[in-house]
């Protein structure tokens, strides 16, 4: 089988894909036959041995959506702003990316999922003005463009910023047309030097290219990928950006997982996986909701405390990652980073300006015992049961609750010598599910000792008795616990909440739904979080010598 291609008898195909403009721009300038290749066969499945592709429930993990393995994945809005800056040599990422169309969030874990991104009319648009803006600026001197490419002929300009565009070398038919194209544009008019202005259609065109916009994986189905796909695949995930050249000149020789690993290895280290993986963690755990908490009629609260919250959880995560720990951490760790508004809410001295770490006590275990996760889902100065036992449910274990009732009541006041559990036990035992009652009522009232602003309290509605205590089942089995800390220890020592990260951070990673299929790369992950040092970043090295991420699962262009 040879490797498919763009091919104008797939011009209806590409179109609907990418966008009439771009297609036609795509097709003209690969210059390539044959077909658009495998599709996703009329039974549901993926062509190659890929399996149903469709979600479920399996080991007790919600695994729901379509997944399409598309062949070509479009770079999200902050890839192509951190690969035009590798393609171009520029200071910083461009900023052209923010007027950008942005994904829908809340259909699948990420928004860098292959169903989010797609081309459309207004896509093609950013997309010409942006190169057409980007080739102008780079090639408005000679010395500008030098910093791009630093001689002054034209193939070797071609040859190397073109293999940065498109993450692998031209092949003789593409540096043949670029170079056509160069020569057209030397003559064409204006006051910028010969070189500079084929040099500034070059660019224009490598930029609209989906050789630059899509990440490819081409190869035969249940086959490896080629090197530069791997140095493409492992730049874009742990870099957020194309490959350098140095990684470039590396990806013939990553042919096996042992090297795969290595390069990943190294490129763990690098500062661009601690912003990706900040990336990662604020959409897991939905941290731009911090910037929405408001609060009525509760003195403590003040809106600064807002950017407190937020960069406190992604700084605790990052020491997650860079410190080479792991989900037990986060789920036992009884340290946490507090800015000077959260300090007297924590009971704690003030310690300067900044967010730092500190120790919280044994009472804060664990990210979800902190107060930027238990002053987000509370109301105003109540906690919130309900919604702390639904966000641990859903983002920590991957239990698969269904779809809520349609019409949910409003929680009521609280009546005299009422706790807070009778009143949600109260509301929700009308609903007859399993969910509300075994699932999202236990480990919401695990949290009842912390207050609506986090604050640690032992009686609530004027001195009654907290219960936090409650039994879960958990995948492994049923285990109880007298409150949040024992319950955060369960769920350390078990396999469902590892078995859940791993799942989020393979979808992450492979850039589409994580589906029962995908259970052997989910369990070996999880394994390796439970083990001795259990760090993500084993997680992550184990993820790429994975079969899921080395090879073309197959799936539809």
């Amino acid at each position: 089988m040879t490797s498919p291609s763009f091919s104008m008898t797939g011009l209806p195909r590409c179109r609907r894909a990418l966008g009439a403009g771009l297609c036609v721009t795509a097709l003209l300038l690969a210059g390539c036959t044959g077909s658009l290749g495998d599709t996703e066969g009329s039974d549901g499945t993926v062509p190659g041995g890929g399996g149903p592709v469709t979600g479920g429930v399996a080991r007790g993990i919600d695994m729901p959506g379509a997944p399409k393995y598309h062949r070509l994945v479009r770079l999200t809005n902050s890839q192509w702003a951190s690969s035009v800056q590798v393609v171009l040599n520029l200071a910083a990422p461009s900023s052209l990316s923010d007027a950008f169309e942005k994904p829908v969030a809340g259909t699948t874990d990420f928004t860098n999922n292959e169903l989010l991104l797609s081309v459309n009319q207004r896509s093609w648009s950013d997309y010409q003005s942006a190169a057409e803006a980007l080739a102008d600026e780079v090639t408005a001197s000679d010395a500008a463009l030098a910093k791009v490419y630093p001689d002054t002929d034209a193939a070797g300009f071609i040859e190397a910023v073109g293999r940065r565009a498109y993450r692998r070398p031209l092949k003789d038919g593409e540096v043949a047309r670029y170079t056509a194209l160069f020569e057209t544009g030397t003559a064409m008019p204006g006051t910028k030097s010969a070189f500079a202005k084929g040099a500034q259609l070059v660019i224009r065109t490598l930029l609209q290219s989906p050789h630059f916009l899509y990440r490819t994986e081409l190869g035969e189905a249940r086959k490896p990928l080629n090197g530069y796909e791997i140095a493409a695949k492992l730049s874009l995930w742990l870099r957020n950006a194309a490959p350098s050249d140095e990684l470039l000149d590396k990806a013939s020789t990553l042919t096996t997982p042992e090297a795969i690993a290595a390069v990943a290895e190294s490129m763990l280290e690098e500062p661009t996986a601690v912003k990706g993986m900040r990336y990662f963690h604020g959409e897991l755990l939905h941290f731009d909701r911090y910037a929405t908490i408001s609060k009525l009629g509760v003195p403590s609260y003040k809106e600064s405390l807002n950017a407190e919250y937020e960069e406190s959880a992604y700084l605790f995560f990052e020491k997650i990652f860079t410190e080479g720990l792991g989900v037990k951490d986060i789920l036992t760790s009884t340290k946490g980073f507090v800015g000077p508004g959260m300090a007297s809410l924590y009971g704690l001295a003030p310690s300067g300006s900044g967010v730092v770490e500190r120790d919280l006590g044994p009472d804060r275990v664990g990210f979800f015992s902190q107060l930027p996760y238990l002053t987000l889902n509370a109301l105003n100065e109540e906690s919130d049961s309900i919604h702390r036992g639904v966000s641990i449910n859903l983002d920590v274990l991957c239990t698969p609750l269904g779809s809520p009732a349609p019409d949910i009541p409003p929680v009521p006041p609280l009546e005299p010598g009422q706790t807070n559990r009778e009143r949600i036990t109260r509301l929700t035992s009308a609903c007859g599910g399993a969910c509300h009652n075994l699932l999202i009522n236990p480990v919401g009232f695990a949290f009842e000792h912390f207050d609506g602003m986090g604050q640690t309290r032992d009686e609530e509605n004027g001195g009654l008795p907290i219960d936090s205590s409650g039994v879960y089942s958990f995948s492994e089995g049923p285990r109880s616990f007298a409150d949040a800390g024992e319950l955060m220890h369960h769920m350390a020592e078990g396999e469902q909440a590892h078995l859940c990260y791993a799942k989020k951070l393979a979808s992450f990673a492979l850039q589409r739904d994580v589906i029962p299929s995908d259970l052997p790369l989910v369990e070996t992950l999880a394994e390796v979080s439970r083990g001795a040092g259990g760090s993500v970043k084993e997680m992550m090295l184990e993820l790429v010598k994975n079969e899921a991420f080395r090879t073309r699962m197959g799936g539809t262009l």
